[in-house]
């Protein structure tokens, strides 16, 4: 508590760090999506983004303005509910497209992500890099890519440089903290308590590594407690985390314990037994259903699954569309 009379202390730093989704409110064109730029070579695949990006194509947007879904609608919530934990925040999105960028930026709507197998993903096939390189030297590549004002930071180890030794919260997929790896090492190296580094995904094995003591678990153990649909799990997690903040303090060895204890308590998982399919045989359903019953995708989805067979969600999307848009 302060002394009588003294000034309140100054509310601590915090830079919440949410990832992006492809999930869009707002048409990207073609021009914008990248599956359509044809440089090969990472370095030169991102200046020839880049130079897209930089020219009009489509009517600007706030970024925060941009993201769909209910994981960006559980991280709009974020920043008023750190003010009300004792937190001065500020919002930036880890993006594909355009790197680290504050949530109020005004930018195109594009397509590009890091996850895998997806039209628009940073990973070439044939680059012959492993996948988790290609989207660091991208992350970099995109870090190098001047936005106005030239002062606003591209990269997370400059957030840990600025201010009154901040707290970083990154709320984002296993695919997306790979990429952002050695950016979030130095960002831990330069901070005088790293602790105040959390990183919260879901477990995978770059969580084992160097940044397993700032990894905060969004494990599907938690989904029972927290509600909701996995994919805003992340979201989630980190919500519950500021509704627990206490006096502006958030530290990632409190956070692992409290999380992992829930874990341990937590329900096992439910599992199904299912038979996994292929491109052709996901085809093969999707078209004898349809010409049964127009139904929506996730209705169809349920019905294959209902029969014992397992697709991936994203991956049963493209294919539903893919075909919807061929009848």
């Amino acid at each position: 508590m302060p002394r009588e009379g003294s000034a309140p202390p100054m509310p601590a730093d915090l830079h919440i760090i949410a990832s992006c989704t492809d999930r869009k409110r707002m048409t990207v064109p073609d021009t914008l999506r990248l599956r359509s730029v044809t440089a090969s070579g990472i370095e030169a695949r991102a200046r020839q983004w880049w130079a897209r990006l930089e020219q009009p194509a489509a009517p600007p947007v706030r970024a925060l303005e941009l993201y769909a879904g209910d994981h960006w609608r559980i991280i709009r919530e974020l920043p008023a509910m750190a003010t009300a934990a004792g937190f001065s925040p500020k919002l930036w999105i880890a993006s594909a497209g355009y790197g680290l960028i504050p949530a109020n930026a005004v930018i195109q709507p594009y397509s590009a992500t890091f996850a895998p197998g997806k039209p628009d993903s940073v990973t070439m096939d044939h680059a012959g890099v492993p996948s988790r390189a290609q989207h660091q030297r991208w992350w970099d590549a995109m870090a190098r890519m001047a936005r106005a004002p030239s002062s606003t930071p591209r990269q997370v180890q400059q957030l840990a440089e600025s201010g009154r030794n901040p707290i970083l919260l990154v709320v984002a997929s296993p695919s997306y903290v790979a990429a952002l790896e050695q950016d979030l090492v130095l960002a831990a190296q330069a901070l005088r308590h790293p602790e105040r580094l959390i990183i919260i995904s879901a477990p995978s094995r770059i969580a084992r590594g160097t940044l397993a003591p700032h990894w905060v678990p969004s494990s599907a153990h938690l989904q029972a407690q927290l509600g909701g649909a996995r994919l805003s799990l992340h979201a989630r997690v980190a919500r519950k985390a500021l509704q627990r903040a206490r006096h502006g303090i958030l530290d990632a060895r409190e956070l692992r314990g409290y999380y992992g204890r829930l874990i341990q308590c937590s329900h096992p998982l439910v599992r199904y037994e299912r038979t996994p399919m292929t491109d052709d045989d996901v085809r093969a359903f999707i078209a004898r259903a349809l010409r049964v019953e127009p139904l929506s995708c996730s209705a169809t989805l349920r019905k294959l699954r209902d029969s014992g067979h397992a697709c991936e969600q994203q991956r049963f999307k493209r294919i539903f569309l893919e075909l919807r848009e061929c009848t």
